[in-house]
């Protein structure tokens, strides 16, 4: 019976349908409590699969005096049910299409308040393959906190997540030491003139997300997910690479 019960589970039926299903076939006709003896299934949840049964024309009800008895339809009403739930997608199909068309170029935007919302950010950034920044890291480390880091970047050592970043004269002399300690080949960066104050957001750009992180007082970040927005950034990103030392 099991070969039955998993292709009945694979056809939609859930397990307490599967069990009032195959005891109906083979008993019919069957009453309620003859049913739950049969089946193991609780009285009121065998109501329940019963009514759905009936519904999918799978089983009939017949009164009996005061009793309610049960009788199996011929199994291709399984068939017709599936076939009528198919033909119901298809009608519906273009429609479903034109959601998933829209959705898939609308951007999404996730706000995230505080130091241990926006460590969520740098969570997400582990399933990335590159990582491009352009950063006051020494205030982002100072945000976040220094141990957060020397914990996050072994990650993302071990994960072979390329790290390519745009720093402040400030943070070159400190907070860059740690990732290139750690990284090591996986870590290349580049250094804004020296004129240039130390940022007070920091951008990080990968896949199709880019990252804004505000290092003053409140911390927040905001998370942007377009695919359009990323890859116009990872230019700008590129040519200011190619231009600095």
């Amino acid at each position: 019976m099991e070969p039955l019960a998993n292709a009945l589970k694979r056809c939609g039926l859930k397990d307490n349908e599967v069990l009032s299903y195959l005891y109906i076939l083979e008993q019919s006709p069957a009453t309620p409590p003859q049913i739950a003896r049969g089946t193991k299934i609780a009285r009121p949840n065998l109501y329940a699969s019963l009514q759905s049964l009936k519904e999918k024309g799978l089983i009939s009800e017949q009164q009996r005096g005061k009793r309610k008895t049960y009788l199996a339809a011929d199994p291709s009403a399984l068939v017709q049910t599936l076939e009528q739930r198919t033909e119901e997608m298809r009608q519906i199909l273009p429609d479903l299409r034109g959601l998933y068309a829209a959705q898939k170029n609308k951007p999404t935007v996730k706000f995230y308040e505080g130091a241990e919302q926006v460590k969520e950010i740098f969570y997400e950034m582990l399933e990335a393959e590159n990582i491009y920044g352009v950063a006051s890291t020494k205030k982002l480390y100072d945000a976040l906190g220094w141990d957060f880091f020397k914990a996050y970047i072994p990650t993302m050592q071990r994960k072979g997540i390329v790290l390519h970043d745009i720093l402040t004269q400030d943070s070159a002399q400190t907070s860059a030491k740690v990732p290139t300690e750690i990284l090591k080949g996986l870590y290349d960066m580049r250094l804004l003139p020296k004129d240039v104050p130390n940022l007070a957001v920091d951008i990080l750009v990968w896949d199709d997300k880019v990252a804004l992180i505000s290092t003053e007082t409140p911390v927040f970040g905001t998370l942007i997910k377009n695919a359009a927005i990323a890859s116009v950034l990872k230019i700008m990103f590129n040519l200011s690479w190619k231009q600095l030392s």
